[in-house]
């Protein structure tokens, strides 16, 4: 039995800042390793500094003088973030799991970019870090997304489906035998920057696109992308989904609120036609299937009501506040304790990677030692 206090670091797309949650963990290899229990103690978003959201946003169009220097200053960032968020929160900890922010993910050229030096936030904050979960996986012919299933099987194995609703829409299915994950289309990435013309951050509660009239036309042009017509497994990559999903819908002339209900029903569409997908590929017969939304997107009350109504033989679970916004920072969080336990933490048969693998780099403290 192992017991750990870890803290999970996770930057999304949306931009929204540094996302930390000190979770527990208590495990067991008794019978194959398992999480006996778990809970986030503490979690708290730091907003990223107006510079920090612009470097990062810039960062792929940037030189390689550029790109090393944002990997080495942003992990110095990450670790000031961290000893505030520990100033508020003096916890006992064993070791930080940092995923890192994605610049470059290009894994059928084998390589993929998450910038965040470890030994820079080792060195600020003490502790070991755990980093580049995802380089492994890549190097063994794999997408090295999405690894939210690990977080599934392991924390949320009570439910037939896992979707999370962040600047990507991703979705797992998981059963006793196999385990399925893809990433489903754009999601807060393109509602947030639809938001933005409005001044705003965010449509609280969709309630912008509720009062927008759905455009077919535009609807249309989103759904007849070639990336929707692949089968699983598959990812996505933020340049594509600014290039091809935000920039089609923040460019179009059409009123904001009309957009906003667009792009709301596109992200219903495509989450109800991947679900849907996997329930008759997997020949799913049982009468009522249970799914769990989490990320920013699962308090968008009428983005839910939608795929709801769209998905009449799925019960969709929204668990917590605590969950839905931390997810998956404990994900990150659990796949550090999977590396410290030598145990596989990107799954094979969801990234197509040719075996599951260990994934993560690990950078000594000086407060602390693994």
């Amino acid at each position: 039995m192992g017991l750990y206090q870890i803290i999970g670091l996770m930057s999304g797309s949306s931009l929204d800042g540094l996302d930390v949650a000190v979770c527990h963990f208590q495990t067991n290899k008794r019978d194959g390793f398992k999480i006996d229990t778990w809970n986030i103690v503490a979690a708290k978003t730091m907003p990223y500094s107006h510079e920090w959201q612009q470097r990062l946003i810039n960062l792929p169009k940037g030189n390689a003088i550029e790109l090393a220097a944002a990997h080495a200053q942003y992990g110095h960032y990450v670790g000031t973030l961290v000893n505030q968020f520990l100033e508020k929160h003096p916890l006992e900890i064993d070791a930080i799991a940092s995923h890192g922010h994605t610049i470059l993910h290009y894994p059928k050229q084998k390589f993929t970019t998450q910038i965040g030096d470890g030994a820079a936030i080792a060195a600020i904050t003490g502790f070991p870090v755990i980093c580049d979960f995802r380089a492994l996986d890549v190097a063994s012919g794999g997408q090295g997304a999405p690894i939210a299933a690990i977080a599934d099987k392991y924390l949320f194995s009570d439910f037939d489906f896992c979707l999370n609703i962040g600047g990507i829409a991703n979705v797992t299915y998981q059963s006793a035998h196999k385990n399925i994950a893809f990433d489903i289309s754009g999601a807060n990435q393109i509602l947030n920057a639809l938001a933005s013309t409005l001044s705003l951050e965010y449509d609280a509660g969709g309630n912008i696109a509720r009062t927008g009239q759905l455009n077919e036309g535009l609807l249309q042009q989103s759904n007849d992308l070639d990336y929707f017509r692949l089968d699983y497994p598959k990812t996505l990559d933020n340049q594509w989904v600014q290039q091809h999903l935000v920039n089609l819908f923040y460019e179009s002339p059409l009123p904001v609120q009309d957009r906003l209900r667009t792009a709301v029903e596109h992200i219903a569409n495509q989450t109800a036609t991947a679900v849907q997908g996997i329930i008759y590929k997997e020949k799913l017969t049982a009468s009522k299937l249970r799914l769990l939304a989490t990320g920013g997107g699962a308090f968008n009350t009428f983005l839910m009501e939608l795929m709801q109504e769209k998905l009449p033989q799925v019960e969709i679970v929204i668990p917590n506040p605590l969950i839905v916004s931390n997810k998956e920072a404990a994900m990150i969080a659990l796949m550090g304790v999977m590396r410290i336990e030598n145990v596989p933490n990107c799954i094979h048969t969801v990234t197509g990677a040719v075996r599951s693998v260990i994934g993560g780099a690990i950078h000594q403290g000086w407060k602390k030692y693994l």
